[in-house]
């Protein structure tokens, strides 16, 4: 499925009917132009709804970094596509500030435009597969449904499939928390997991989940054998001694061991722990759990860091692994994580893998696992437990070469 309609920025009217027809002969089914940001935010806020959106940097009145901001206020839906005459690390640089934003950058091309380039970066877009979710209310968080989320039984796990990179094959699980608001609908649990965390409540969110993951994991097996689960832990649990012993008792009471368990804590957060931090580490490593650094790349962390906590692995941040076949720091990014993996024996997980470009790449960098909707989205228990069964569906042939 192509793309319906495009807005096209940019203030050389000779290269706005260039790349005009270069875009319809993409396959793009309409295209609108406009010769600055301000125009550009004027169509859309007059009703224009393009699925892409393509964009100069270096424009008089308001360029695009400036229309990058304002289509991030207004959490703008489609995909964008930079094409620029500045310097490829000027492109880079605003690709990324854009995928901070949250804005779904497919590539960037440098000026002159080509219909070979044109064309790669436009089939990397529309290949990624779509995303589809609970709806998710984001209100923000009401006290009364973080104590159902505790007390009433409203938190419930959604498992997403970790993939052997190796043999295409589901060998593993990451539970997400989702807060039930009706049966179809769930609230968006990050404010909810910060108000727990303001109020002291914390620790209580993370047993609930634990013990319900742990449940639901007794029910799965691959190859015969108990999955593996990952579960998130606040790093202000990472304070508390007797954390390590609560979360024993979580997972063993229901009948798992703590062996098949992952906590992952986020990688941002390190320079926050302080020398408890070692004690509780070592104590969940000594009860059996494996310990994985999430979000690798996003923060300040470095190798000695690293080293001082004893991590059995590491996960690449989807930040980097979508965009590293178009942005050269993401690609060196990944690149210096799995041989920083590799050197220390850490298992290597990589997020976000939407794309068979993308698995390729990394199965060729040998990385272990990968998570993304190329293979399967999150799901409910009864629902992973049929994906289970089946086997991850519809893997191109080209991942199995």
């Amino acid at each position: 499925m192509g793309y319906k309609q495009a807005l096209l920025v940019d203030d050389d009217p000779v290269f706005r009917a260039l790349a005009e027809d270069m875009v319809l002969d993409a396959g793009v089914a309409a295209i609108e132009t406009a010769d600055d940001g301000l125009s550009a935010i004027a169509k859309l806020k007059a009703g224009l709804n393009p699925d892409l959106l393509i964009c100069d940097l270096n424009m008089p009145t308001h360029d695009g970094v400036s229309l990058i901001r304002a289509l991030a206020e207004r959490r703008f839906p489609g995909k964008v596509l930079i094409i620029s005459g500045e310097d490829s690390a000027v492109i880079e640089t605003v690709a990324k500030l854009a995928r901070m934003q949250s804005l779904d950058i497919i590539g960037s091309i440098r000026k002159p435009l080509t219909m070979e380039a044109l064309n790669a970066v436009l089939a990397r877009g529309v290949s990624a597969q779509p995303r589809p979710q609970p709806k998710v209310v984001l209100d923000a968080a009401m006290p009364s449904l973080l104590d159902a989320a505790i007390e009433r039984g409203a938190l419930h796990p959604f498992f997403q499939a970790k993939v052997s990179m190796a043999e295409s094959r589901i060998v593993g699980a990451e539970a997400l928390a989702r807060i039930a608001v009706s049966d179809t609908t769930y609230t968006n649990p990050v404010p909810y997991i910060e108000l727990a965390e303001r109020n002291n409540r914390i620790d209580d969110l993370t047993f609930v989940m634990t013990r319900a993951v742990a449940l639901h994991t007794k029910s799965f097996f691959v190859d015969g054998r108990p999955m593996p689960v990952s579960i998130n832990i606040s790093p202000v649990s990472l304070t508390r001694l007797n954390f390590p012993d609560m979360m024993a008792n979580a997972v063993e009471g229901v009948g798992i061991p703590a062996s098949q368990v992952t906590l992952e804590v986020t990688e941002t957060r390190l320079l926050e722990y302080g020398p408890e931090a070692l004690d509780i580490f070592a104590r969940l490593r000594i009860k059996g759990f494996g310990l994985s650094i999430d979000d690798f790349g996003t923060g300040a962390s470095n190798i000695d860091r690293l080293q001082m906590y004893p991590f059995t692995e590491l996960k690449i941040d989807q930040t980097f692994t979508r965009s590293a076949l178009t942005d050269g720091f993401a690609r060196a990014s990944v690149e210096m994580s799995v041989r920083l993996a590799k050197e220390m024996g850490l298992k290597i997980v990589a997020e976000g893998v939407e794309t068979v470009e993308m698995w390729n790449f990394l199965q060729d960098l040998g990385i272990d696992e990968a998570q993304g909707y190329l293979m399967a989205k999150p799901m409910a228990p009864d629902a992973f437990l049929t994906l289970l069964a089946n086997g991850v569906p519809q893997i191109p042939r080209a991942i199995r070469a």
